[in-house]
């Protein structure tokens, strides 16, 4: 950044949501002692102007007037391009030309002197027009083949065809040999040529004789006549931006070529004058020489709106501009002075941003408001110094916790208000989806975010985020001015058949301050009603999956906890079970039970996907009904299903494996059919017929053999999608029931909760396990290592492509076995140091093949029950068999509920020749016949 700024002299603002580039804009002498500026834009419009800058008594300067602007014309065409020169036949007067993406048009300015104060009137008079064969996207003008007073236009189309007028009447065009894409194209009077930047990164130049000569009237001509060869060529290694042909005196032509982050400037016979490295990222540059020692002069404007005006190589000057430029030049204007004297401005500098703000500033000495302070030395107190270290470091450290954003938050909450509300009244949903449910009508909920600015803002991006399977109907909304209160809706709905993990909605808004600075990001969130995406049903009196929440207050009834639902189905004012049914959920029913002399609630299903939003749901309302009572708490005291959850796991990578693999199938049977197309286009354009050998059937194969993969491709994408929502609601529980146990410190969740997502996002080569996997590792190395975490040795986590989930869910055991018991205790248990042993330099969890061959992995009790339910029946049991399995090992108690031991440990009857385990408190896995068969009647 410069410490100087450039002196704003005269502004104006080109129109509402146009867009401009570097070609929109052309100063030139159109019959008067002053420059004019045309500015035209991808919209159609064309406007002229002519400033004029007035210096007022008090040293202010009067800008921008409505008389300033001379002409607004709309054209029925895109303006790509805008020139002028000496287009009319019999007249040295400039005239104005504009390029159309299918015609050239030649405008004359004709200027009528008024007779009253309003002053002249101008108007632009269609001289001729070019209607062009192909799309057009440059043109160059000049007095080609060595004309007087006269110039010649060349117009360059997208396909590298060079279309010639001489004036009104059209000459030839000639192909570019070798053309792959467009490039900048200027005339070299001197050498009489023309120079392009190929497509390979090569300045290459033509005679225009010889382009004359190998050209023709039609297409076929031009294509079948003489070979076109360049008269040089520089290789200048890298895409040009643009490219400028500047002339002294008639004496000698330097080509100045903007490049990504090099400035070239060649002479006219190709060799460089010299080469300048930017050590910026370049927008725009205009080079001129200055009269009368003829110096070259090149102004370049950086990404960071930084103007640097350069000598040569040298560096003289810079400023920091008010906008951000596509294009600059120079122009002169007419200044009247305090005495009413008109001067003449040389050198201003014009400038035009992509929005149309057009500007003319010049060079000035007036600093930036900013002055470094002066150095004040004074002796040190360094033991004074060291309390403020330690004191600063305290205050450091609170806020890293507690995140730096809190800071940025408040002060964007004093500039704009924004509120997050959602509609209970549910509305038919007309958006498309693939919820193939009979006889059900898909619900949408309406989200309505209010805005309301304290101050003006600018660049406002309004995003509503949910989790799939829930949509938005638009989820970006942009202002680009908000200056008083502002509405936006969206509509969220379901959009597949899946698992839902939860219903917050995300509102982040980020604006621009009138003041400037950096972004500000504001974050809220709401919760979305449960009958958006469910549905009461009749409760099920067996199931495979159950949860049991235990509280400390007396039960209340669901229809105090669920009162939108109250009235229908069977659910009444005394109801303790309700069934609740996912639109698209094929018959999965979510029943939740509320016991009746106890002080628990049960949560049921065939599916533990299902499981997921209902528990969460439930302690929710929980918290919020007893919010007035202190000391209310809700608690899970059973163990984890870690199975499920390590199966969830297996199913998302396993489709991730498939994706990747029909990706790869895709881009090669991709490849072939290009192959084949290439060779069946080189057989039709040989002049000689040929046979096709079987090309045609074999390129029919190929797209079939697509279209086939793509298929397959977008039912993979379906089902990832499926498991993704399936993963992310096991993922959740798992941490909600984490949370609920009473052994789990907020830190220790706070670690857990970053390290294991339940938002399960994936990448091309990193995915939600890659991620997950290297955060786990470093929780194990560092706040849950054994010992010392000062000894721990940090190696650098690669994210490399998982080719193997087992070690990843070792680090799942170990993680949540060591918080579990509370990872902040000095000692811990042998029995988790003979359960995870220290791999070397990697991680503290044994690898396959490390260690005896005679030892037998150790594995949690939890993880043995696990097996040994799946290896039963891979669905789990079925309620009538799990009733009986636990009826003869569970005690019932009289509060209606299956009493469950306070470790959540699981006991078994036990094969011959099978050991109990050792330590019952290491289990960690709760499998799905943990039922309460006995007290059904009890429960209803």
């Amino acid at each position: 950044m410069s410490l100087f700024k450039a002196r704003d002299l005269w502004c104006a603002q080109c129109g509402d949501n146009e867009t401009f580039d570097q070609a929109s804009i052309f100063t030139a002498n159109l019959g008067s002692r002053y420059d004019k500026i045309i500015v035209g834009s991808h919209s159609g419009y064309l406007r002229v102007f002519e400033p004029s800058v007035e210096l007022l008594e008090d040293g202010t300067i009067n800008g921008n007037k409505p008389t300033d602007l001379v002409i607004e014309m709309h054209l029925p065409q895109p303006v790509l391009q805008i020139s002028a020169g000496k287009l009319v036949s019999g007249s040295q007067n400039e005239h104005l030309s504009v390029l159309h993406p299918r015609s050239v048009a030649v405008y004359s300015l004709v200027t009528k002197a008024g007779a009253a104060e309003h002053g002249d009137q101008s108007r632009l008079v269609l001289a001729y027009e070019h209607q062009l064969r192909r799309s057009a996207f440059c043109m160059v003008l000049g007095p080609f083949g060595g004309v007087n007073g006269r110039d010649f236009l060349c117009v360059q189309s997208l396909d590298g065809t060079l279309s010639f007028f001489e004036q009104e009447t059209f000459s030839f065009i000639r192909f570019l040999p070798g053309f792959l894409l467009p490039g900048p194209l200027v005339f070299l009077p001197h050498t009489d040529s023309f120079l392009t930047v190929t497509s390979n990164w090569h300045a290459e130049t033509y005679r225009y004789q010889v382009l004359a000569e190998a050209g023709g009237t039609s297409d076929e001509e031009s294509a079948s006549g003489r070979k076109v060869t360049t008269e040089w060529s520089y290789n200048i290694g890298e895409a040009a931006l643009d490219v400028v042909a500047v002339t002294w005196a008639n004496s000698y032509c330097d080509i100045l070529v903007l490049g990504e982050r090099n400035l070239f400037c060649l002479k006219d016979n190709g060799t460089l004058k010299f080469m300048k490295r930017l050590e910026y990222k370049p927008c725009c540059f205009h080079p001129y020489f200055i009269e009368p020692d003829g110096r070259l002069m090149v102004l370049i404007v950086s990404e960071t709106n930084t103007l640097l005006v350069y000598e040569h190589t040298k560096l003289l000057w810079s400023a920091q501009l008010f906008v951000a430029p596509v294009a600059v030049t120079r122009a002169t204007f007419e200044v009247i002075n305090s005495s009413q004297q008109k001067l003449s401005m040389k050198g201003v500098l014009v400038l035009l941003s992509d929005q149309g703000e057009l500007q003319c500033s010049y060079l000035g000495t007036e600093p930036s408001l900013f002055m470094a302070p002066p150095l004040e030395i004074h002796a040190i107190d360094y033991e004074q110094a060291g309390k403020e270290l330690s004191e600063l470091q305290k205050v450091i450290k609170t806020y890293t916790k507690r995140s730096t954003a809190s800071l940025t938050s408040t002060a964007a909450e004093q500039e704009v208000k924004v509120s997050v509300s959602v509609n209970s009244q549910l509305e038919p949903c007309p958006f498309p989806h693939s919820i193939d449910e009979e006889g059900v009508e898909i619900p949408m909920c309406r989200v309505s975010v209010e805005l309301v600015p304290h101050s003006p803002l600018s660049k406002v991006q309004v995003s509503v985020i949910v989790q799939p399977p829930l949509t938005v109907s638009q989820v970006s909304h942009t202002i680009s001015s908000l200056c008083e209160r502002s509405s936006i809706i969206a509509y969220v709905y379901m959009e597949q058949s899946c698992d839902i993990p939860t219903l917050d909605v995300r509102v982040i808004t980020s604006y621009m301050a009138s003041t400037g600075g950096f972004p500000r990001v504001l974050h809220n969130v709401a919760q979305l009603p449960l009958k958006l995406v469910a549905l009461f049903t009749a409760p099920a009196k067996e199931a495979d999956f159950k949860v049991t929440l235990n509280t400390n207050q007396p039960v209340v009834s669901l229809s105090q906890l669920f009162p939108e639902f109250v009235g229908e189905g069977v659910l009444s004012g005394t109801s303790n079970a309700a069934g609740f049914q996912y639109y698209g959920g094929r018959g999965s029913t979510v029943t939740v039970l509320a016991a009746k002399s106890s002080q628990r609630y049960r949560l049921q299903c065939d599916t533990l996907p299902s499981l997921c939003l209902l528990t969460s749901q439930l302690v929710q309302r929980l918290n919020r009904h007893f919010s007035r009572h202190e000391g209310f708490t809700c608690s899970y005291s059973s163990s984890l299903p870690l199975h499920e959850l390590f199966s969830e796991i297996g199913t998302h990578f396993f489709f991730r494996e498939k994706a990747r693999k029909i990706q790869e199938e895709l881009g090669q049977r991709t490849t072939q059919f290009r192959v084949i197309q290439r060779r069946l286009l080189a057989k039709f354009k040989d002049k000689t017929p040929t046979p096709l050998t079987n090309l045609d059937m074999l390129l029919k194969e190929a797209y079939q053999q697509i279209l086939a993969s793509t298929d397959e491709m977008e039912e993979i994408q379906q089902a990832l999608l499926r498991s993704r929502c399936q993963l992310g609601c096991v993922t959740r529980l798992i941490l909600l029931m984490m949370r609920l146990m009473n052994t789990v410190s907020e830190e220790d969740y706070s670690d857990l909760q970053a390290a294991l997502p339940s938002t399960v996002y994936d990448a091309e080569e990193q995915g939600w396990e890659e991620v997950t996997d290297a955060a786990l590792s470093h929780l194990l190395r560092t706040s849950l290592a054994k010992g010392s975490k000062t000894s721990q040795h940090l190696a650098q986590i690669a994210l490399e492509p998982m080719k193997d989930i087992t070690r990843f869910k070792k680090h799942i055991s170990a993680v949540l076995d060591r918080i579990s018991k509370g990872s902040n205790k000095a000692e811990r248990k042998d029995n988790v140091g003979e359960l995870l042993k220290p791999v070397k330099s990697v991680s503290p969890i044994p690898e396959a093949g490390e260690g005896g061959h005679d030892e037998e992995p150790v594995v949690p009790v939890g993880s043995q029950y696990g097996e040994r339910a799946v290896s039963a029946n891979p669905r789990g049991r079925s309620a009538a068999l799990l009733k009986a399995h636990r009826a003869a090992q569970m005690p019932v108690t009289n509060d209606g509920l299956t009493s469950h031991p306070e470790a959540g440990v699981v006991t078994l009857k036990t094969d011959q020749g099978q050991k109990e385990p050792s330590d019952p408190q290491v289990a960690l896995i709760e499998g799905p016949s943990d039922v309460s068969p006995s007290a059904d009647d009890d429960i209803w």
